[in-house]
Protein backbone atom coordinates (compact mmCIF):
# COMPACT_ATOMS: atom_id res chain seq x y z
CA UNK A 1 0.00 0.00 0.00
CA UNK A 2 2.79 2.45 0.75
CA UNK A 3 4.05 2.15 -2.83
CA UNK A 4 0.81 3.46 -4.38
CA UNK A 5 1.64 7.20 -4.09
CA UNK A 6 5.07 6.60 -5.63
CA UNK A 7 3.62 4.65 -8.53
CA UNK A 8 1.06 7.38 -9.10
CA UNK A 9 3.85 9.97 -9.03
CA UNK A 10 5.92 7.92 -11.52
CA UNK A 11 2.89 7.61 -13.81
CA UNK A 12 2.32 11.37 -13.72
CA UNK A 13 5.96 11.96 -14.65
CA UNK A 14 5.70 9.42 -17.50
CA UNK A 15 2.52 11.08 -18.80
CA UNK A 16 4.19 14.50 -18.66
CA UNK A 17 7.17 13.16 -20.65
CA UNK A 18 4.91 11.57 -23.22
CA UNK A 19 2.76 14.68 -23.66
CA UNK A 20 5.90 16.80 -23.99
CA UNK A 21 7.02 14.47 -26.76
CA UNK A 22 3.62 14.72 -28.43
CA UNK A 23 3.74 18.52 -28.22
CA UNK A 24 7.19 18.54 -29.85
CA UNK A 25 5.94 16.22 -32.58
CA UNK A 26 2.87 18.43 -33.18
CA UNK A 27 5.10 21.53 -33.38
CA UNK A 28 7.42 19.80 -35.87
CA UNK A 29 4.46 18.65 -37.95
CA UNK A 30 2.95 22.15 -37.86
CA UNK A 31 6.25 23.65 -39.03
CA UNK A 32 6.39 21.12 -41.86
CA UNK A 33 2.86 22.12 -42.94
CA UNK A 34 3.58 25.87 -42.82
CA UNK A 35 6.93 25.47 -44.61
CA UNK A 36 5.32 23.30 -47.30
CA UNK A 37 2.55 25.83 -47.86
CA UNK A 38 5.10 28.66 -48.11
CA UNK A 39 7.17 26.77 -50.67
CA UNK A 40 4.00 25.86 -52.60
CA UNK A 41 2.89 29.49 -52.69
CA UNK A 42 6.25 30.67 -54.04
CA UNK A 43 6.28 27.89 -56.61
CA UNK A 44 2.78 28.77 -57.81
CA UNK A 45 3.61 32.49 -57.86
CA UNK A 46 6.42 31.69 -60.31
CA UNK A 47 3.87 30.12 -62.66
CA UNK A 48 0.78 32.31 -62.40
CA UNK A 49 -0.56 35.58 -60.99
CA UNK A 50 -1.04 35.60 -57.23
CA UNK A 51 -4.74 36.50 -57.53
CA UNK A 52 -5.41 33.33 -59.53
CA UNK A 53 -3.88 30.97 -56.94
CA UNK A 54 -6.51 29.07 -54.97
CA UNK A 55 -6.36 27.43 -51.56
CA UNK A 56 -7.12 24.09 -53.24
CA UNK A 57 -4.08 24.50 -55.54
CA UNK A 58 -1.91 25.48 -52.59
CA UNK A 59 -2.95 22.44 -50.57
CA UNK A 60 -2.45 20.09 -53.51
CA UNK A 61 1.00 21.52 -54.31
CA UNK A 62 2.03 21.41 -50.62
CA UNK A 63 0.61 17.94 -50.08
CA UNK A 64 -1.54 19.04 -47.13
CA UNK A 65 -5.25 18.98 -46.42
CA UNK A 66 -7.51 22.01 -46.40
CA UNK A 67 -8.01 21.34 -42.67
CA UNK A 68 -4.24 21.65 -42.18
CA UNK A 69 -4.28 24.88 -44.20
CA UNK A 70 -7.10 26.43 -42.19
CA UNK A 71 -5.58 25.16 -38.96
CA UNK A 72 -2.66 27.51 -39.63
CA UNK A 73 -3.93 30.26 -41.90
CA UNK A 74 -7.13 32.06 -42.72
CA UNK A 75 -6.02 33.01 -46.25
CA UNK A 76 -3.10 32.77 -48.66
CA UNK A 77 -2.21 36.35 -47.64
CA UNK A 78 -1.25 34.97 -44.22
CA UNK A 79 1.25 32.65 -45.92
CA UNK A 80 2.75 35.58 -47.78
CA UNK A 81 3.02 37.55 -44.54
CA UNK A 82 4.77 34.63 -42.85
CA UNK A 83 7.27 34.31 -45.73
CA UNK A 84 8.16 38.01 -45.48
CA UNK A 85 8.33 38.00 -41.67
CA UNK A 86 10.54 34.90 -41.61
CA UNK A 87 12.88 36.40 -44.23
CA UNK A 88 13.13 39.71 -42.36
CA UNK A 89 13.74 37.94 -39.03
CA UNK A 90 16.37 35.72 -40.65
CA UNK A 91 18.11 38.76 -42.12
CA UNK A 92 18.23 40.56 -38.76
CA UNK A 93 19.32 37.37 -36.94
CA UNK A 94 22.20 36.89 -39.38
CA UNK A 95 23.29 40.51 -39.75
CA UNK A 96 22.00 42.35 -36.70
CA UNK A 97 19.76 45.37 -36.73
CA UNK A 98 20.60 48.13 -39.19
CA UNK A 99 19.59 50.68 -36.55
CA UNK A 100 22.82 51.00 -34.62
CA UNK A 101 26.02 52.96 -34.72
CA UNK A 102 28.00 49.96 -35.98
CA UNK A 103 26.05 49.66 -39.24
CA UNK A 104 28.80 49.98 -41.82
CA UNK A 105 29.47 49.30 -45.47
CA UNK A 106 30.25 45.72 -44.43
CA UNK A 107 26.71 45.36 -42.98
CA UNK A 108 25.19 46.63 -46.25
CA UNK A 109 27.39 44.22 -48.24
CA UNK A 110 26.08 41.33 -46.15
CA UNK A 111 22.52 42.57 -46.67
CA UNK A 112 22.91 42.72 -50.46
CA UNK A 113 24.55 39.26 -50.49
CA UNK A 114 21.58 37.94 -48.52
CA UNK A 115 19.13 39.53 -50.96
CA UNK A 116 21.13 38.35 -53.97
CA UNK A 117 21.02 34.76 -52.69
CA UNK A 118 17.21 35.04 -52.41
CA UNK A 119 16.65 37.23 -55.45
CA UNK A 120 14.12 34.82 -56.93
CA UNK A 121 11.85 35.19 -53.88
CA UNK A 122 12.22 38.98 -53.77
CA UNK A 123 11.47 39.18 -57.50
CA UNK A 124 8.30 37.12 -57.01
CA UNK A 125 7.18 39.54 -54.29
CA UNK A 126 7.79 42.51 -56.59
CA UNK A 127 6.17 40.82 -59.62
CA UNK A 128 3.05 40.05 -57.56
CA UNK A 129 2.74 43.78 -56.82
CA UNK A 130 3.30 43.38 -53.11
CA UNK A 131 5.73 46.26 -52.64
CA UNK A 132 3.29 48.11 -50.38
CA UNK A 133 2.39 44.98 -48.41
CA UNK A 134 6.08 44.20 -47.96
CA UNK A 135 6.69 47.75 -46.72
CA UNK A 136 3.80 47.52 -44.26
CA UNK A 137 5.26 44.31 -42.81
CA UNK A 138 8.76 45.77 -42.75
CA UNK A 139 7.53 48.90 -40.97
CA UNK A 140 5.75 46.77 -38.34
CA UNK A 141 9.19 45.43 -37.42
CA UNK A 142 11.00 48.74 -37.83
CA UNK A 143 8.51 50.51 -35.55
CA UNK A 144 8.00 47.66 -33.06
CA UNK A 145 9.68 49.68 -30.28
CA UNK A 146 6.80 51.84 -29.02
CA UNK A 147 9.16 53.97 -26.92
CA UNK A 148 10.90 55.47 -29.97
CA UNK A 149 10.87 59.24 -30.20
CA UNK A 150 8.91 60.69 -33.13
CA UNK A 151 12.11 61.73 -34.94
CA UNK A 152 13.55 58.21 -34.64
CA UNK A 153 10.32 56.67 -35.97
CA UNK A 154 10.42 58.85 -39.07
CA UNK A 155 14.13 58.21 -39.58
CA UNK A 156 13.39 54.49 -39.56
CA UNK A 157 10.49 54.86 -41.98
CA UNK A 158 12.68 56.90 -44.35
CA UNK A 159 15.45 54.30 -44.07
CA UNK A 160 13.17 51.31 -44.68
CA UNK A 161 11.41 53.06 -47.60
CA UNK A 162 14.73 54.03 -49.12
CA UNK A 163 16.18 50.53 -48.75
CA UNK A 164 13.06 48.93 -50.19
CA UNK A 165 13.13 51.22 -53.25
CA UNK A 166 16.87 50.70 -53.74
CA UNK A 167 16.54 46.92 -53.53
CA UNK A 168 13.52 46.90 -55.87
CA UNK A 169 15.33 49.06 -58.43
CA UNK A 170 18.46 46.89 -58.17
CA UNK A 171 16.49 43.66 -58.65
CA UNK A 172 14.34 45.09 -61.47
CA UNK A 173 17.51 46.26 -63.22
CA UNK A 174 18.98 42.76 -63.21
CA UNK A 175 21.40 43.38 -60.31
CA UNK A 176 23.92 44.92 -62.72
CA UNK A 177 25.71 46.80 -59.94
CA UNK A 178 27.84 44.60 -57.72
CA UNK A 179 27.02 43.87 -54.10
CA UNK A 180 30.05 45.96 -53.11
CA UNK A 181 28.89 48.92 -55.23
CA UNK A 182 25.44 48.77 -53.65
CA UNK A 183 26.97 48.54 -50.17
CA UNK A 184 29.15 51.60 -50.84
CA UNK A 185 26.19 53.62 -52.11
CA UNK A 186 24.00 52.75 -49.12
CA UNK A 187 26.78 53.32 -46.64
CA UNK A 188 27.49 56.71 -48.21
CA UNK A 189 23.90 57.94 -48.45
CA UNK A 190 22.69 56.58 -45.13
CA UNK A 191 25.81 57.85 -43.32
CA UNK A 192 23.82 60.34 -41.22
CA UNK A 193 22.15 57.45 -39.46
CA UNK A 194 25.17 55.23 -39.16
CA UNK A 195 26.54 57.69 -36.58
CA UNK A 196 23.53 57.45 -34.29
CA UNK A 197 21.45 54.52 -33.14
CA UNK A 198 18.04 54.76 -34.74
Amino acid sequence: MNNVPYKLHDNVINVERKTAGLRRHAEELNKLVTDSLGEALLSLMADKPYAKITVTELCKKAGVSRAAFYGNYSSKDDIFDRIVNVMNADLVNKLGSPFRSTTTEKWYAKMFKYISARADIFKLIIAAGFDDRYMALLNEKVLADTTLAVEKKYQRIIWSGGIQKIVTHWLDGGMVESVDTMAKLCSKYFVAWSMNDL
